[in-house]
Formats: structure tokens, C-alpha cells, sequence
């Protein structure tokens, strides 16, 4: 067996679950949402296919009549013990009425915890989400 403090500086292991994601959206225009999460976690999604595909079910950005906005995978990237996502988002009209659900790894994880700074007109925003929770509006 490993001991802790090897697998700490191997990498091979961290205390928490977490991923963070950063959604800029400039209306009338195009938007991105980065999503970095642990490579060690989240590592069989370096596959563009299999990424766009659990992304898309885990990451949900919906308009103010529950319609689902489209997010198109532009590029997945290794940094470190980190994967980091790239999507393209087709930015609506106003930025009211959004609402956000960031469920990624919270399925395998009881205790993932996800942070998003969301930025769009001008605003600025910081939500946190659980496994468990529910989509939050923008």
C-alpha cells in the first residue's frame, strides 16, 4: 500500500471532489463555458466523443422557457492533474431568465462540489452546486 504523503506527491490522490467552470455569454453574440475537473476523476472523458456526450447530459444551461442551449464541444486539454473542457455555447438574446444545473461527477461522487463563475452583459455571478441539487437561475 501507498502511503499517503507518496500518493499526495504523485498526484494519485486529492481530499476532494470538486470541478470548477467558468460561462461567459455576451448576448447577441458567442459564449464559452470552460469546465476543469480532476484528470483522475474524469480521465475517461479525454475521448472528444465520450466528453461531449456526459457533458452535455451533466451541464445544462436552459432560456427562460426551459428550452435547452445547445453546448458544442471545441476542445478537451490536459494541464497537469487537471482536464480542462472547452464549449461553445449560441448566446440568446438577454441573459434573463437563464438558469444553470452543473452536475458533473456529482453522480460518482456524493460529495462533488462544483463551482461556476458565471459572466454575461455585464453581470457577474458565482454558484455553487452539490450532488443533488437542482438547476439555479441566472
Amino acid at each position: 500500500m501507498i502511503p499517503v504523503a507518496v500518493a499526495l506527491l504523485l498526484g494519485s490522490w486529492h481530499p476532494l471532489h470538486a470541478s470548477s467552470a467558468v460561462v461567459d455569454i455576451v448576448p447577441d453574440g458567442n459564449g464559452s463555458v470552460t469546465i476543469r475537473a480532476f484528470a483522475d476523476e474524469i480521465g475517461w472523458a479525454r475521448d472528444s466523443v465520450q466528453a461531449a456526450e456526459y457533458l452535455g447530459s451533466r451541464f445544462l444551461l436552459t432560456c427562460a422557457g426551459g428550452r435547452r442551449i445547445p453546448l458544442v464541444l471545441v476542445s478537451v486539454r490536459e494541464d497537469r492533474d487537471a482536464l480542462e473542457f472547452v464549449l461553445r455555447v449560441a448566446a440568446p438574446a438577454r441573459c434573463e431568465g437563464l438558469r444553470l444545473w452543473n452536475g458533473v461527477l456529482a453522480e460518482r461522487y456524493a460529495d462533488q462540489v462544483n463551482l461556476v463563475q458565471f459572466r454575461c452583459g455585464g453581470r457577474s455571478r458565482q454558484l455553487i452546486f452539490s450532488a443533488g441539487e437542482g438547476s439555479k437561475a441566472l
